[in-house]
């Protein structure tokens, strides 16, 4: 672990003066984006001091008062210190040690970079343009809304006053316990103090807003709050919520910490949402759906962020990290904790096998020597910035996955309760969960979890000659492996196709003797977090009765060829021997592993070598659509609909085949296009580009009846290989779509093959307004394109010295290295791909 001394970090607060209660008093004005507040914070004095420091950014504040002891004081003009973005307020006497309230008034501006007290507007179905303002504190932005000791360790009870325009609504963490009209159009609305949790989960909304009925969950009243006319779309997010209110309550022991829960649909947010005690914040396509018009995996999606925001109400809100270092921690438990709930919700979705997915995009970047270790030392807070990424969400919930499996579900849930319980309310390190979870299971979780959680990268775990052994898993030089580390204690699950329990191994650096009965499964239950490969004997064994594999181990075989097709350790032949021996299961996380690995070989290929390729993908896939269809059946599986989506799609885009591009195009003109389908018909319509279909496509985004299939149509333009549309859009990134959207665009633009190169000269000549516009965090998104770019070396050239000459500062930089390393080993992977045609 890392310690966090305050007295050795600079950009850490001293603990000289401690708050535990504010009462904070705002008044925003939505015209004119600013704001006016006062803040009264009742402190500890822990030894004699002359000036007080805490965190404020971008507020004009007056003097500060203290008052201890029936005496107030008054310090002088506030000293800002820009860098640590902090205030000192010097008084003339030395503070007495004990209790005291601070009162300061203060001023700001509601700002459009989609962090702290910021600004936002949307139109409503009549036309009508409305603003709200709302917050978003995570990481350190409670200091752009009021002067506060804004680091997770100082935790307080937090009671918020706003007073609004009386026609306006006003939510908050707490319940709303006084509203007072003030007679000229305004109102007063007072909120109960919160339970004493850290300044980054406070939040305030307000705009015209509605709600839905509360739900009774348990005497917990739950809300849906959405902009005005949007109430259709709630009903899913109450379910689920509801649901996970209760799961939760009984997985932890620990009833819900809150007093009520808002979940609360903002028009313009930066992230997917954010857990707010009792008023959580979401992007409306994370909370609000039409489950009868969306694809599977937009209702799944909604499900999943409310599962994983409510996740956090426990693990985050009741217990924080102490420092930022451990917000890795906070965010990879929340989305294995999601997972386990929505598993619970809705079994038919295979929530475990659809995971899969996104571990191994996390695996994908893991690979690379500019990888990171899950938690590294954090200094400023801004260098939390590089943890908001597939590593922390993905490969810290699937390592969390891997362990749940090793110890027993019963036992990782009952580590689980003992930590929370000993540390509600409080703050913690990394090391107290593995204590926690130690102290239950009498394994030695924290030895192994440190070699997992402290270095970057993952194994390679072989069984050849009935013996498990290690190396760590490189796409490029094993020579160079970078963050890559060396050794893992690994937790292993082999199983023998003949039946019987699976074994458990730790494997450590000497290989270990495996007893189950040829043939034997490696990662047995698809939980590890690693590769794996298999010696000829024992592949030979198992190649015959692949079938008997479950549905995650076989997706996570076609997963592992996919990653060393990609790594050049295996050619395309290989590969397509084990797409092929896929059977008529309805597997569509498995198909979506051969589905990008066909994408990127085909990019690799040009001329005749393309055509042989595509040939044999009709082959492969046509059998699948002969049994599908394009119309679902009444006595297919849950899971059908999805897959016939990758088959018509390779058929469509890849195959470019007459007869599927013809029926996208009359089911397009036919009318709306619903369901999994959507995504699929909408690509294969606009790589048509028939005159009149991008003035459609973009007519029906600003029509769009719900937020999911606002979205499908605006990441569809991306498909249009048009260099002229391409750029339209690109220019409308700028000036015409959402900042919390365009910043995803453009990298979907960048990922057209046609048109992609010339996107990203149009982003580099806008770079700097980019910046100007696009919130911080979206910075390294900018570069997310660029890995499709395997043919030209000239362009990755350019490329790499642009984005080296212009380094994303505040956002993800270690991401933008990964994307260009990324970027050059799929050059790599298209010379070898074209030599196997």
């Amino acid at each position: 672990m890392f310690p966090t001394m305050t007295s050795s970090n600079p950009f850490r607060l001293s603990r000289t003066v401690v708050p535990h209660a504010y009462r904070i008093f705002l008044t925003p004005d939505l015209d004119a984006a600013t704001f006016v507040g006062r803040v009264e914070i009742d402190v500890d004095v822990a030894e004699p001091v002359q000036t007080v420091t805490m965190h404020a950014k971008n507020l004009e504040l007056g003097a500060a008062t203290l008052t201890s002891q029936g005496t107030s004081h008054r310090s002088d003009v506030p000293a800002f210190d820009h860098t640590y973005e902090t205030v000192s307020f010097a008084f003339h006497e030395t503070l007495p040690v004990g209790p005291a309230t601070i009162e300061i008034a203060f001023t700001g501006v509601l700002n459009d970079q989609l962090s702290g007290f910021y600004r936002s507007t949307y139109t409503d179905d009549a036309g009508v343009t409305h603003t709200i303002a709302t917050t978003q504190f995570e990481h350190s932005d409670a200091r752009q809304a009021f002067p506060c000791w804004d680091e997770p360790s100082f935790k307080a009870t937090y009671q918020v006053n706003l007073t609004v325009p009386s026609h306006l609504a006003a939510i908050s963490n707490s319940p709303e316990i006084e509203n007072i009209d003030l007679g000229n159009g305004q109102r007063s609305v007072r909120f109960a103090p919160t339970m004493i949790m850290s300044t980054y989960l406070v939040a305030f909304v307000v705009g015209p807003f509605e709600f839905t009925d509360a739900v009774d969950v348990d005497g917990v009243p739950l809300r849906v709050v959405y902009p005005v006319g949007k109430g259709h779309l709630t009903a899913l997010a109450l379910e689920a919520g509801a649901f996970a209110l209760r799961f939760f309550g009984e997985y932890f022991a620990i009833p819900y910490p809150g007093e009520k829960l808002d979940m609360v649909a903002i028009p313009d947010f930066a992230f997917g949402a954010m857990e707010n005690l009792g008023c959580v914040t979401y992007r409306e396509t994370a909370l609000l759906v039409d489950p009868a018009r969306a694809t599977n995996a937009e209702i799944q999606r909604v499900a999943e962020v409310v599962h994983h925001e409510i996740a956090h109400m426990w693990f985050g809100d009741l217990v924080t990290m102490e420092w930022w270092e451990g917000i890795w921690l906070n965010e990879a438990f929340a989305t294995f904790m999601q997972l386990i709930c929505t598993n619970a919700f809705r079994p038919q979705w295979h929530i475990w096998t659809d995971q899969a997915v996104m571990r191994d995009l996390a695996m994908h970047i893991d690979g690379l020597a500019t990888t990171r270790a899950i938690e590294y030392e954090v200094i400023s807070p801004d260098d939390t910035q590089g943890m908001f990424d597939a590593l922390t969400y993905e490969k810290g919930g699937s390592v969390l996955r891997m362990l749940e499996q090793y110890l027993g579900e019963q036992t990782f849930r009952d580590g689980i309760r003992h930590y929370l319980t000993t540390h509600s309310y409080a703050n913690t390190v990394t090391s107290d969960l593995w204590d926690a979870l130690e102290t239950v299971s009498g394994h030695p979780v924290r030895e192994m979890m440190d070699t997992w959680i402290l270095q970057g990268g993952h194994p390679m775990v072989t069984l050849a000659n009935g013996q498990l052994s290690q190396s760590p898993f490189v796409f490029a030089d094993p020579a160079h492996k970078g963050a890559i580390g060396d050794h893992w204690l690994v937790p292993v699950l082999t199983r023998s196709l003949d039946g019987g329990e699976a074994s458990h191994h730790l494997l450590r650096d000497e290989p270990i003797t495996v007893s189950d009965a040829a043939p034997v499964v490696v990662n047995a239950g698809g939980s590890g977090f690693f590769r794996s490969r298999y010696g000829s004997t024992e592949l030979a064994a198992l190649a015959p009765r692949s079938g008997e594999l479950d549905e995650l181990e076989r997706a996570t075989v076609v997963a592992d060829a996919w990653a060393l097709l990609f790594a050049s350790q295996i050619t395309w032949r290989d590969f397509a021997v084990v797409a092929s021996g896929l059977g008529d299961q309805d597997e569509p996380t498995t198909w979506s592993f051969v589905a990008a690995a066909i994408d990127m070989v085909h990019r690799a290929l040009q001329g005749a070598a393309r055509e042989t390729l595509e040939a044999e993908v009709r082959r492969l896939v046509e059998p699948q659509f002969a049994r599908l269809g394009w119309d679902g059946q009444a006595d297919e599986g849950p899971l059908a609909s999805q897959l016939r989506a990758i088959v018509v799609g390779l058929l469509g885009t890849i195959c470019h085949d007459d007869a599927v591009r013809d029926e996208a195009r009359r089911r397009f003109e036919a009318g709306p296009v619903d369901g999994d389908l959507a995504p699929v018909i909408l690509r294969i319509v606009a790589d048509q580009n028939q005159p009149g279909d991008y003035d459609t496509f973009l007519e029906r985004y600003r029509q769009a009846p719900s937020p999911q299939e606002s979205i499908r149509f605006l990441f569809a333009l991306s498909a249009f290989s048009d260099e002229s549309i391409a750029l339209d859009v690109a220019e409308r990134c700028f000036s015409e779509f959402r900042s919390q959207d365009a910043p995803l665009v453009l990298p979907h633009l960048m990922r057209n093959e046609k048109t992609g190169p010339a996107v990203w000269r149009y982003l580099a000549s806008r770079w700097d307004d980019a910046l100007a516009q696009f919130s911080p965090s979206h910075y390294a998104r900018l570069a997310s394109g660029v890995p499709t770019f395997i043919n030209d070396p000239a362009l990755a050239d350019e490329v790499e010295a642009f984005h080296h000459a212009h380094p994303v500062v505040g956002g993800y930089p270690a991401t933008v290295e990964q994307q260009l390393e990324r970027m050059r080993i799929g050059l790599t992977f298209a010379a070898a791909i074209r030599t196997q045609f």
